[in-house]
């Protein structure tokens, strides 16, 4: 099972130290104004695994702390696994130095299947918008993202070359299950629409840059919040 890389610990320290800033600000401050809210959307994910798009649902709480400045954090939890299989040579028994052909003859043809689970989504950003003077507020968000995913790679033989051990590992069906904290830095931009002074939908899109050296893990999130402000 994979250890706890830098990525994580760097996410991890940034949304302690956010949150204790929350803290300290809030202290510091007599005007405060938290909120609560709820969202439905879409969360896309692109990685050397697999890609693709599933429905998500999550929960919202923040601090208003001051005429510009929003905290907050949130909670996300995609519906449905994502999941990518593919057919091929993974593994040839041919010699050191054998043609294209010999490898592809001598080769163990199976499908992969890959699954993975985003158990959950968890952010922690700033938003930076205009005075609230309308109905209509725009905000900029950026802050990071850690997310807690469980991946299940299962390979299956389907064509054993003649001669071949069927019993060698290299040929035998397998599964692997791990899970793991993936995270990154968070762009992205909202619009609440106040119906009430408390009460506001709020379409909202973030983009997850988990990508760090040469793996590949970015995600992109289009939802619609309703906010009750308190």
């Amino acid at each position: 099972m994979p250890h706890a890389d830098f990525r994580t610990v760097l996410v991890a320290g940034a949304i302690t130290a956010l949150t204790v800033g929350v803290a300290a600000t809030a202290d510091a401050q007599s005007s405060i104004r938290p909120y609560i809210g709820a969202s439905v959307g879409s969360f896309s994910l692109d990685s050397d695994d697999v890609d693709g798009r599933t429905a998500a649902a999550g929960l919202v709480a923040g601090l208003t702390l001051r005429r510009h400045v929003d905290v907050e954090i949130d909670a996300v939890f995609p519906t449905a696994s994502l999941t990518r299989t593919f057919t091929g040579v993974l593994v040839s028994f041919a010699p050191p130095g054998s043609s294209y052909q010999e490898l592809q003859r001598l080769g163990v043809v199976s499908r992969s299947d890959w699954d993975r689970r985003i158990t959950s989504n968890i952010s922690a950003v700033v938003l930076i918008h205009p005075v609230v003077t309308g109905r209509v507020v725009p905000a900029l968000v950026a802050g990071v993202t850690n997310q807690r995913t469980r991946t299940i790679r299962r390979t299956t033989p389907l064509v054993i070359p003649p001669g071949v051990d069927r019993q060698h590992p290299a040929v035998v069906a397998s599964e692997e299950r791990y899970t793991r904290n993936m995270g990154g830095l968070t762009v992205g931009a909202q619009l609440a629409v106040y119906l009430t002074p408390r009460f506001s939908i709020v379409p909202d899109v973030r983009y997850a840059y988990g990508s760090i050296g040469d793996e590949i893990n970015n995600t992109l999130r289009v939802s619609v919040r309703t906010v009750w402000k308190f």
